[in-house]
C-alpha cells in the first residue's frame, strides 16, 4: 500500500467513525468553543455538504475539490464494507476474531509502527479491527481456492530483492517560511536558538506546534524515507550531516500562492538495509501472491456493483438520502462506468 492510499484510508476511517458516533449520541458535544458546544449532529450536517478538503503537499496547505461530499464518500465506503463482509460470508471465507487478531499481529511484525501510526492518527483499536476484518474478507474472496507453495514464495523474494529493502531514512525538523520571513528565522537561529523552538514559533507548517517542528512525524514516526522526498530536497538531505541544518529550498506552490521555502535540520539518518526474511514476512508474501493471482481471474468490482444494485439500502438521513438516490440512478443507468470503492476506500471502474 503506498503513502497516498494510506492517507485516503485513514481519512475515510476517521470520517466513518464520526458518522457512527453521530448515530449513537447525536446531541453529544464533541468540542467546546468558549463554553459553547459543537455537537455530533452539527459535525455530520457539515460533512454532508462539505465538498472540499485541505491537503498538504511539500509543506503547502491548500483546498482540493472532492468528487462527492466527505460524508457521502464515507457512507459509500461503509456500505461497500458491509457488502464485502456479506459476500465473504456467503462464500464461506468470512474472517473470525482469531483471524483478525492474527492479522494485526502479522502486520505489526511486518511494520513495527503499524498500530502506533494508526492510533496516533486517532483510530481506536475497534475501528482498526473493523478495517482489518474488511481487508481480510476482500483478500479471502480473491485468494479462495488458490494455493501458493513455499518454493514460489522463495522464488519471488529472490527475484524481487528491491522489495525487501528498507530505504534510507532521515528524522528531521523543518521550518516553512515565506520569502519575507526567512530573514527573521535565520536571525533567531544565528542567536543559537534551538531549531525546533524556532520552528514552533515561526513555521507556516500547520502541525509545527503539535509536532514540535518534526517533519512528517505522524506518517513516519521513525524517520521519513528519502525516496518519498522531492529530488532537490532529497539531494540536500543526503549531503547534510546529522546535527546540521540545510540551506533554504523553494517549495512548489499552487497558482495564486505566495512563494514558500523550507529549511531542514537533520536529527539522524539511517542507511538503507536489507529486511530480514522472517516466517512472518514469508507468510505475508504468500498471502499477497494469492490475492494477486485471484485478481487476475475474479472481478470483485463487478460483483460489488451487482450486489449494490440488488441490495436493499435504506438511507434515513435526508441529505445523504438525496446523494444516494442520485448515485443509485447513475449505477442503474450506467453501471459500466460507475466507480465503487473497495474495502479500503479506493475507487475502481466497475466492469460488466
Amino acid at each position: 500500500m503506498n503513502k497516498k492510499n494510506g492517507l485516503t484510508i485513514l481519512l475515510a476511517a476517521l470520517i466513518a467513525i464520526s458518522i457512527v458516533g453521530c448515530g449513537k449520541e447525536e446531541n453529544k458535544g464533541i468540542v467546546k468553543v468558549n463554553g459553547v458546544s459543537i455537537s455530533n449532529t452539527e459535525l455530520l450536517e457539515y460533512l454532508e455538504t462539505k465538498n472540499t478538503v485541505r491537503v498538504q503537499l511539500n509543506g503547502q496547505v491548500g483546498n482540493a475539490q472532492v468528487a462527492d461530499t466527505l460524508a457521502f464518500q464515507a457512507l459509500q465506503d461503509l456500505v461497500v464494507r458491509k457488502l464485502i463482509l456479506q459476500m465473504a460470508k456467503s462464500e464461506g471465507v468470512l474472517p473470525d476474531k482469531n483471524a483478525i487478531e492474527n492479522e494485526i499481529k502479522l502486520r505489526d511484525e511486518i511494520s513495527p509502527n503499524f498500530l502506533k501510526t494508526l492510533q496516533s492518527g486517532g483510530l481506536s483499536l475497534k475501528a482498526i479491527r473493523e478495517q482489518i476484518e474488511a481487508d481480510l474478507a476482500q483478500q479471502n474472496i480473491y485468494s479462495k481456492g488458490i494455493e501458493v507453495t513455499d518454493q514460489e514464495v522463495d522464488d519471488y523474494i529472490k527475484a524481487k530483492p528491491q522489495e525487501f529493502e528498507e530505504p534510507a531514512k532521515a528524522e528531521m525538523y523543518w521550518i516553512v517560511a515565506s520569502d519575507a520571513n526567512k530573514a527573521p528565522v535565520d536571525s533567531e537561529l544565528s542567536k543559537g536558538k534551538k531549531f525546533q523552538d524556532v520552528a514552533v514559533e515561526f513555521s507556516l507548517d500547520q502541525t509545527a506546534k503539535t509536532s514540535g517542528g518534526k517533519f512528517n512525524a505522524r506518517t513516519y514516526p521513525s524517520g521519513v524515507p528519502l525516496v518519498t522526498l522531492a529530488p532537490e530536497i532529497r539531494t540536500m538531505i543526503e549531503a547534510t550531516e546529522a546535527g546540521k541544518a540545510t540551506s533554504w529550498v523553494k517549495l512548489p506552490t499552487q497558482q495564486g500562492q505566495a512563494p514558500m521555502s523550507a529549511k531542514f535540520f537533520v536529527i539522524r539518518k539511517t542507511d538503507a538495509r536489507k529486511i530480514e526474511i522472517t516466517d512472518a514476512r514469508k507468510a505475508w508474501v504468500k498471502k499477497q501472491l494469492a490475492v494477486s493471482r485471484g485478481k487476475q481471474t475474479k472481478d470483485l468490482q463487478e460483483k460489488l456493483v451487482e450486489m449494490m444494485k440488488e441490495a436493499k439500502i435504506e438511507v434515513t438521513d435526508k441529505t445523504l438520502k438525496t446523494f444516494w438516490e442520485k448515485f443509485e440512478e447513475t449505477l442503474k443507468a450506467n453501471a459500466e462506468s460507475t466507480t465503487v470503492p473497495n474495502s479500503d476506500g479506493e475507487t475502481e471502474p466497475a466492469t460488466n
